[in-house]
């Protein structure tokens, strides 16, 4: 297994120079992008790294994982389909043009920002002030991490420039898809804190162990349903990787959701756990050499599901 991340590694390293890191949020352009790591954990529990496997970065869009799965343990799938569907995209993680061209103007799936941002209403309106409290626990269940927390120079980052995620909050709030006796800056800063979430990509692996796992996470402890489990792999599978899904599946062959602070986590089923970092990205929002790792990974272990 090590010679297998040893040759991904070095695959993936050949491409270092490729790739942006998303300078849109200020604090996330002072990442390197030459930082790149791979975390794998076997059938036997057995975890092998490389590279910057330690490295704390924040979590991102696959922080849209937990908040999913708290709104599915909230409100149960059927209930949720009148707020968000679960179809692939076509369009950007932010586009607003997709928001207004999806049916009865709700955001096709979970996984791109207007989904995850009427999910977290949908938490607020349950929780309210404890909403980012819950898929904290949740993200820390996941990764069997307690220690996790937030990184408050990278939320207010994110906070101060959320031009397109206020848009399409308010836009859903025309629309009544989010509840206008909700505070609009209350369930964003959940929003905006739960991608702040500060990680590893041992933290991912062990998230991706979980989710392969049917639910069971590395320290044997039930953290979501084996049918939540299920589902989260299908959305994985379809949609994890934005507008790029489906080249993503032909060319890796296995469910995933990437973040913008670089990290990919993946999910099979009953195999282990197997997720990367490397902050430069392509144009769809994924991690360049990230993919280019999993790429080599797949084919080593022929993980392809398809």
């Amino acid at each position: 297994m090590q010679e297998i991340l040893k040759r991904a590694y070095s695959y993936a390293s050949d491409y270092l120079d490729q790739g942006i890191v998303a300078d849109y949020i200020p604090e996330l352009g002072k990442e390197d992008r030459n930082n790149l790591a791979g975390v794998l954990i076997d059938k036997d529990k057995e975890i092998y790294k490389i590279g910057l496997h330690d490295y704390k970065f924040s979590i991102q869009s696959i922080s849209k994982i937990a908040i999913y799965l708290c709104v599915l343990e909230t409100c149960g799938f059927e209930e949720i389909k009148r707020y968000v569907g679960v179809k692939p995209t076509s369009k950007p993680f932010n586009s607003i043009i997709e928001l207004e061209l999806s049916n009865k103007r709700i955001p096709v799936n979970p996984f791109i920002n207007a989904g995850a941002i009427v999910c977290t209403s949908l938490l607020q309106k349950k929780y309210g002030k404890d909403t980012f409290d819950v898929i904290l626990n949740k993200l820390m269940l996941l990764t069997d991490n307690e220690n996790l927390d937030y990184s408050n120079s990278i939320f207010n980052s994110e906070k101060k420039t959320s031009y397109a995620n206020r848009a399409l909050a308010n836009l859903m709030l025309s629309h009544n898809i989010i509840s206008r006796e909700l505070d609009i800056d209350e369930f964003l800063d959940s929003y905006f804190k739960s991608c702040s979430v500060m990680v590893s990509t041992l933290d991912l692996a062990k998230m991706s162990y979980a989710l392969s796992e049917d639910g069971i996470n590395y320290s044997g402890k039930s953290v979501l349903s084996f049918e939540n489990a299920r589902i989260i792999r299908t959305l994985m599978a379809t949609c994890g990787t934005y507008d790029y899904s489906g080249e993503f599946a032909m060319r890796i062959g296995v469910p995933a959701k990437s973040g913008v602070g670089g990290g990919i986590v993946t999910a099979f089923i009953n195999k282990f756990g197997l997720a990367t970092y490397c902050p430069g990205l392509d144009s769809h929002g994924n991690s360049y050499c990230g993919m280019r790792f999993l790429n080599s990974v797949s084919d080593d272990l022929n993980l392809k599901i398809y």
